[in-house]
């Protein structure tokens, strides 16, 4: 058993060995530049193309749709800017309560020039109205912004419905699948989706790589211009980590999600022990549809800061929610558009990864079951 226990494989996940050494020698024997004429560049070019085969084919994409970024917040703001800048006239975006900060941010900046931003409300357990998205749409719309799966909750969101709903009315339509990607199949042509963004550092390869698809046939203005990318974003090509991408993905496609199904299994079998063993929980979200590793969970009359404190003691590792956000003294914005008792009810949030085991687990639930007691007998 590993020396701590990490339970927060939402906020980043452990680099995959095989990973690690498929990276290794193009940080020092091939260091080469991709865009050389001359072979020692070409032979690492031929490694990215393999690299963008492989997260095309995961995406039911072409090899052309798939743009290599530094990271999943980029690829979110290239899409959103994208359509700001092909629809000029058009000053009014879509998007929900529950998004990631890199889509709300961007829409604060965006209100601050002066366009109108719809933030869908969601339900008690975090699901949105679909009707709710047709009933907001205007002549001036020009994007819609769903994410796939929520960070804190792990809902899973109707991506090809609302799709639809976006195509109907001829609006781009963009999905942050980030927390879904590994964990649910994604196909971009089943889903009609527009843009669609991912990280490489939820599924097992180094933060610092992320990848935008962009559909064929949409209208495309680079964030950063360039002659990379064919042109779609400039920037030397960060060899490494797209060679650690593309073997992280291939790893799911030679899984074929089955994983999946004992993470859940493990995520199930924990919440049953906590709930047996510890009276007057809360668990938040759709537990119907959610992701498969992902639990919030709160414990009433217990703060959630200190409950993760006291689990860091023990060298437990779980978080409050997104890590984007840990340094904010503010609640979840996601459970407060939830209209949760955070007051009441402070949920930590449990994601689970490859790496862990039911020992693990077992341990984790055992320590919990005491610092909860133990906080509740001191009042």
């Amino acid at each position: 058993m590993n020396r701590y226990i990490y339970l927060d494989n939402n906020a980043t996940t452990r680099c995959d060995e095989e990973v690690l050494n498929a990276m290794l020698p193009y940080l020092n024997e091939q260091y080469g530049n991709p865009s050389s004429t001359y072979s020692f560049g070409k032979e690492i070019k031929e490694e990215i193309i393999k690299a963008r085969k492989n997260v095309a084919e995961l995406l039911n994409a072409t090899e052309r749709e798939i743009i290599f970024t530094s990271c999943a917040s980029e690829s979110n703001v290239t899409a959103i800017m994208n359509a700001v800048r092909n629809f000029p006239n058009k000053k009014h975006i879509i998007t929900t309560k529950v998004e990631h900060a890199s889509i709300i941010e961007t829409m604060k900046y965006l209100e601050s020039i002066g366009y109108e931003i719809t933030y869908l409300s969601v339900d008690n357990l975090g699901r949105i109205n679909i009707a709710e998205i047709e009933k907001a749409i205007t002549d001036n719309t020009c994007l819609i912004s769903v994410m796939m799966a929520n960070n804190e909750i792990g809902n899973i969101y109707p991506i090809k419905e609302i799709a639809k709903i976006a195509k109907k009315y001829n609006i781009l339509f963009h999905c942050d699948a980030v927390q879904a990607i590994g964990k649910v199949k994604i196909d971009v042509e089943e889903l009609g989706v527009d843009t669609l963004s991912l990280s490489g550092h939820k599924i097992h390869a180094p933060k610092g790589i992320g990848v935008l698809y962009v559909k064929s046939g949409i209208p495309f203005t680079p964030l950063i211009f360039g002659h990379q990318e064919k042109n779609r974003r400039g920037g030397t090509e960060n060899v490494p980590y797209i060679i650690g991408l593309g073997k992280a993905v291939e790893l799911i496609l030679n899984d074929d999600y089955k994983s999946n199904e004992k993470l859940k299994e493990l995520r199930d079998y924990m919440e049953v022990e906590i709930e047996k063993n510890i009276e007057d929980i809360m668990i938040y979200g759709d537990l119907e549809n959610r992701l498969p590793n992902t639990s919030s969970i709160a414990f009433r009359g217990v703060k959630a800061e200190e409950l993760l404190l006291m689990l860091e003691s023990f060298n437990i590792f779980v978080s409050t929610g997104s890590a984007c956000n840990s340094e904010i003294a503010e609640p979840s914005h996601v459970l407060t558009a939830c209209n949760a008792d955070l007051q009441n009810y402070s949920p930590i949030r449990i994601s689970l990864g490859k790496y862990n085991t039911k020992e693990e687990i077992d341990t984790f639930v055992k320590s919990l079951i005491n610092i909860v007691n133990m906080i509740r007998k001191r009042g």
